[in-house]
């Protein structure tokens, strides 16, 4: 990326975990914090560790599914310095349950956070890149779930495939402007987020060094573990292998939709 020193990175979910992981490699590059987190305790453990390295941080207590405090959040963070970076990092764990049996509430709740605060964010701080004119770039945390689904987190993968589809908007769109967006597929990590897992996972500051040099390479999609490689490949394979010709004898897709459909940029 571009020298943003100075600028400021913008994170949800940032008292701990990735985000955390990721505000403190953001640090390295003399960038400004502002670490958003609805955990107050938390996220104040960790502005103070951040601001003992020697960081300058904002921390801002932060309902994500709130618009009315993103609103309040988004004039703090402009007061604070020129957005540069903005990672939508903040999320919750799947209901555990089959997803035909998971409850309305629970689906409400994880859609809200997982995918709708996901949009929230991009809205409320997209404007605040565009109008310096420097550029930037965006994160959204996805998820390995948002490539390859199952039952028992289904709840979880629709929301985390949503969070790819919006990504891949995002990049078409904002490239003219400037701005990248890189989507963040990680599997398993040591964090909160993952309960019983902690102890098998990847360490969050593996990721961040994997964000940050996605960011410096303004790469689309930024895989974590390696190991779902061949899963994947099978998945892609199985839709591929699914095409043939036009359901309809003879048609063809206008040139205009299909120019719709085609990003800008990889």
């Amino acid at each position: 990326m571009a020298d943003m020193s100075g600028g400021v990175a913008l994170i949800t979910g940032g008292a701990s975990g990735i985000g955390l992981a990721m505000a403190e490699a953001f640090a390295g590059r003399a960038l400004k914090l502002v670490l958003c987190d609805r955990d107050v305790t938390a996220l104040e453990k960790a502005a103070a560790g951040l601001t003992a390295s020697g960081a300058q941080v904002l921390a801002i207590p932060l309902d994500v599914c709130d618009r009315a405090a993103w609103r309040n959040a988004a004039v703090s963070a402009k007061e604070f310095g020129r957005l540069r970076i903005v990672c939508a990092n903040a999320g919750i764990s799947p209901a555990g349950t089959p997803l035909s049996e998971t409850s309305p509430e629970a689906w409400d709740r994880i859609v809200s956070i997982n995918l709708t605060a996901v949009y929230n964010t991009v809205y409320a701080t997209t404007s605040l890149i565009k109008e310096h004119g420097e550029g930037g770039h965006i994160v959204l945390t996805s998820s390995m779930a948002g490539m390859l689904s199952a039952s028992a987190i289904g709840d979880y993968a629709v929301t985390k495939f949503g969070v790819s589809a919006m990504g891949e908007a995002l990049r078409a769109e904002l490239a003219p402007h400037n701005i990248g967006v890189s989507i963040l597929y990680p599997g398993v990590v040591a964090t909160p987020l993952v309960g019983d897992s902690f102890s098998i996972g990847m360490a969050p500051g593996a990721v961040a060094m994997k964000v940050l040099a996605g960011i410096d390479a303004n790469q689309e999609y930024l895989f974590t573990h390696g190991d779902y490689r061949a899963l994947v490949e099978e998945r892609f394979k199985a839709i591929l292998e699914s095409f043939g010709a036009s359901a309809q004898v003879g048609f063809t897709e206008a040139d205009s939709v299909l120019t719709m459909m085609t990003p800008y940029t990889r």
